[in-house]
């Protein structure tokens, strides 16, 4: 990869002047930039800049460590000396077939037109001789499936805020007509407020085979998507899809995080085919036999109903928008309301 320290910041406004008595006449094309240029140099003399003015810079980045890998490219920390600050530096991979090249444009260019407090931030796309790229606001903390790795149980209430923030990024999208298609725990990324550090900031990252839908079919020559949460109707090529892909998906990492198991885990070793097949005609255990034993019931009864609505197989059984799956997610929140309160009134009553 080429040393991204080589390029410098540079500024050019406008057209640049030719080079006046090197050619005895001026063609038209010289003539008319002579005049753009005389008229730029006049309009910045008045300290404005007049419509059509092109600002051109280059940006200089320096890398400073690599902070992960995904299907398309290599995300990098890097430090940006113009605006003093990190950023997540997303680097196409050399060996991405030209036919998939403009994805990765396309995730850029997506993302860059969100305005959502969950939802990451596109600052710069660009490209050099040797590859493309585009920068992200830089995130610290950890997504959800490093904490599945560890195999740690997530305080309810928290889980249910993590949840919760994620279904307001997909409402957002999902209004735009866009699918994100990749919902997992690596792309659920957690983080804490700038300004108070005790506040969870929730923010949905990786949009590199988001699609959009309610129009125009979008032809593919493979399945895109990770197996383990891929809804079925994603497992059919140029199959028709919509928002409920998100849900489902967002379902089987809610079972995942609740039980710190995946539901069908005991099958990752097959091949995606036959994973895909499990998707499509597996129907999962309830996840509250892998639940903490001193669960409420009446909250594993709920977590239950939930996830078999996330999770069905036909897609008219799922929860018609985030906002309908949101709901009965923060209804669990007042089953445990309602069981706090009746231990307190226990205790009261010294039983």
């Amino acid at each position: 990869m080429a040393d991204p320290r080589t390029d410098h910041v540079t500024a050019k406004i406008g057209l640049p002047s030719p080079q006046i008595g090197q050619h005895s006449t001026l063609d038209q094309a010289q003539a008319n930039a002579l005049a753009q240029a005389t008229a730029l140099a006049q309009a910045m003399a008045g300290g404005d800049l007049p419509p059509g003015t092109s600002v051109i810079q280059q940006k200089r980045f320096e890398v400073v460590e690599r902070l992960g890998e995904g299907g398309m490219g290599k995300i990098y920390k890097a430090y940006d000396p113009t605006m003093d600050r990190y950023v997540a530096l997303k680097v196409l991979k050399p060996d991405v077939p030209e036919s998939e090249q403009s994805r990765f444009h396309r995730e850029a260019v997506i993302a860059a037109n969100f305005s959502h407090p969950n939802l990451v931030r596109v600052l710069e796309v660009g490209r050099t001789e040797a590859f493309q790229w585009f920068a992200m606001e830089y995130l610290r903390g950890n997504d959800v499936g490093d904490v599945l790795a560890r195999r740690r149980y997530i305080s309810f209430r928290v889980l249910i805020d993590i949840f919760t923030q994620t279904l307001d990024a997909l409402h957002y999208i999902h209004t735009r007509n866009i699918a994100h298609c990749d919902i997992k725990p690596e792309n659920i990324f957690i983080t804490r407020d700038a300004y108070d550090r005790r506040l969870v900031i929730v923010k949905l990252i990786d949009f590199g085979i988001a699609r959009e839908y309610g129009g125009p079919l979008e032809l593919h020559t493979h399945i895109t998507g990770d197996p383990r949460y891929m809804a079925p109707e994603q497992a059919v090529i140029n199959g028709r899809i919509d928002h409920r892909v998100d849900l489902y998906a967002l379902g089987v990492t809610f079972y995942e995080v609740v039980t710190t198991r995946h539901p069908v885990e005991e099958h990752f070793d097959l091949p995606a085919t036959k994973l895909l097949a499990l998707q499509v005609k597996k129907e999962f255990e309830p996840p509250s036999i892998y639940m903490p034993e001193n669960t409420p019931p009446e909250l594993a009864a709920a977590v239950d109903d939930f996830t078999a609505r996330a999770c069905a197989k036909d897609p008219g059984q799922r929860h018609a928008n985030a906002l309908e799956m949101q709901a009965e997610l923060v209804s669990m929140l007042g089953i445990l309301n309602q069981i706090a309160s009746t231990e307190e009134e226990d205790r009261d009553l010294g039983t």
